[in-house]
């Protein structure tokens, strides 16, 4: 009985020691290069990204308080009364997908890198 548990014991041993993942130098040098590769594609987004979503954002809220004036200004000419508020001349869903966001691209790069990209639920724009 003894020699049983001790037997089960040993294999269980050897079974977890054979799990452990020691990695190589050659898969270290392979995630330090795909990490560097991260770093230089986002520094290549940064220089050329122009529509990203804290941009958009700004860009919407400027562009609804422009056209929400123009609107006040003609209503005010006609001596009419004001009917729209500032948030009808808003678009919810103008900056649901920007055309590129770095941040998150390069987050996404460097979990891949590792093996695994993990995703969750976030807000649209900050």
């Amino acid at each position: 009985m003894i020699k049983l548990i001790v037997g089960t014991l040993l294999l269980c041993c050897a079974f977890l020691v054979s799990c452990t993942h020691i990695m190589s130098t050659q898969e270290k040098s392979k995630i330090a290069a795909c990490q560097l590769s991260c770093e230089n594609r986002a520094t290549a987004c940064k220089q050329t990204c122009r529509n990203n979503c804290p941009r958009c954002c700004q860009f919407s809220t400027k562009t609804t308080v422009t056209n929400y004036k123009h609107y006040k200004h003609e209503v005010c000419v006609k001596g009419d009364f004001l009917t729209l508020q500032l948030n009808s001349f808003r678009d919810p869903l103008q900056c649901r997908k920007t055309t590129c966001d770095c941040r998150a691209d390069y987050q996404v790069c460097m979990q891949a890198c590792s093996g695994m990209v993990y995703k969750d639920l976030r807000p649209v724009c900050p």
